[in-house]
């Protein structure tokens, strides 16, 4: 199933570490030298450099489809979703060469795999005019472009595949009542996580960190924003058609009131626990579009009390933190983080000092002149007798 050699793969995501490490002063360069020498990787470049080969992927692979377009587009009369499935074959193929050639994380290969997933779901979709289909076709696809190529966007693609899928059984099918939709969304969140642990807990995955990483947040975004206030009341009034005037509000308001700020919190205080700092950067988020979902229906307060008291909360989370934290030396701790690129900061203490010092030489602009034994007194004189 996987199209690349595993202990390849493997060998990429140690040299990695061992940058890591190297900037965290764990190890010398001598000794990274010495791994990046021992273990053979695949073709890959750093993000700035990929990016510009997933553009250049994109142009070839624009290229590629006009020149077929030229020649076969007279020969298929009015039949067009034919074309488009030979581009989604021609994007398949790429991806396969590709990786045959060894182009892994390179820019190249990102762009023949995402564009045969996008130019096969839009075959399915005009093909057979249904959102339903192309959504299960792309979590599919992109499942199994993630297993394959190990591609992490195509395990978020599948995400939204997935999520997509039964937003769109509910409310174009009507399977169950659309009011059961944030549950339904939150159950997924639920699910996808849980698929995560358990794959995150086996040595054997260890490839598709980043792709677990990513599956990661969009399981805790995604359960965050099934029952958002906001969301739910715009989806409320977009899909059941009610109207919320001053008098009234959207079914079990409350409960949605409590979740929106329960959720991020639990976030928090489940990342403090298990000091995982991608759920407390998510649960920080989120508790802040919690303010500004309440904030953007209700005006409770002057905004400048509104600003005086969260301020005041931010405080007293900032100080539980740092006594929660303070003597741990492992995970998300309040020691000095070793991982930190430190280097920016002295870079930029040095300009900002540096800027601060004049380096002009000072002239003496004093009316009394050196030497002569002016002023009364007893100086020594211009010249020696």
């Amino acid at each position: 199933m996987l199209a690349y050699n595993k202990e390849l793969l493997e060998n990429g995501l140690l040299v990695t570490e061992a940058t890591r490490l190297f900037h965290m002063k764990f190890i010398s360069k001598e000794q990274l030298n010495a791994i990046v020498q021992q273990l053979p990787q695949l073709q890959s470049n750093t993000i700035f450099i990929r990016f510009g080969f997933f553009l250049l992927g994109l142009f070839l692979f624009s290229s590629i489809a006009g020149f077929l377009a030229l020649f076969i587009a007279n020969l298929i009369s009015s039949n067009y979703e034919v074309l488009i499935y030979l581009y989604a074959i021609i994007g398949l193929v790429g991806s396969e060469v590709f990786a045959r050639k060894s182009f892994f994380g390179h820019g190249l290969d990102d762009a023949f795999v995402l564009s045969w997933q996008g130019t096969f779901c839009a075959a399915i979709g005009v093909s057979f005019e249904s959102t339903t289909l192309v959504f299960a076709v792309l979590f599919v696809i992109a499942l199994f472009s993630c297993i394959r190529y190990v591609n992490t966007i195509s395990a978020l693609l599948s995400g939204i595949g997935l999520v997509g899928f039964f937003f769109t059984l509910i409310t174009n099918l009507k399977v169950i009542s659309t009011m059961y939709l944030p549950f339904i969304g939150l159950l997924l969140a639920i699910s996808i996580y849980a698929v995560y642990h358990k794959l995150n807990s086996n040595s054997s995955y260890f490839i598709y960190r980043n792709a677990l990483q990513l599956t990661k947040i969009f399981s805790l975004m995604l359960g965050y924003a099934a029952v958002n206030y906001m969301v739910v009341r715009e989806l409320s009034e977009s899909l059941m058609g009610i109207v919320v005037t001053k008098g009234n509000d959207i079914p079990l308001a409350f409960l949605f009131y409590g979740l929106t700020f329960g959720i991020p919190l639990a976030y928090m205080y489940y990342a403090l626990q298990k000091k995982d700092r991608t759920i407390l950067i998510v649960g920080l988020l989120a508790l802040g579009y919690s303010f500004f979902t309440i904030r953007f229906y209700y005006s409770l307060m002057p905004l400048e009390i509104a600003l005086l008291l969260a301020g005041v909360l931010l405080f007293a989370i900032s100080f539980f933190s740092i006594k929660k934290l303070q003597y741990k030396t492992s995970g998300i701790t309040f020691q000095p983080d070793r991982d930190a690129n430190h280097n920016l900061i002295m870079n930029a203490q040095a300009l900002i000092i540096n800027s601060q010092l004049s380096t002009q030489p000072v002239m003496d602009e004093s009316k009394m002149p050196f030497g002569g034994g002016g002023y009364s007194g007893g100086g020594a004189g211009e010249s020696f007798s």
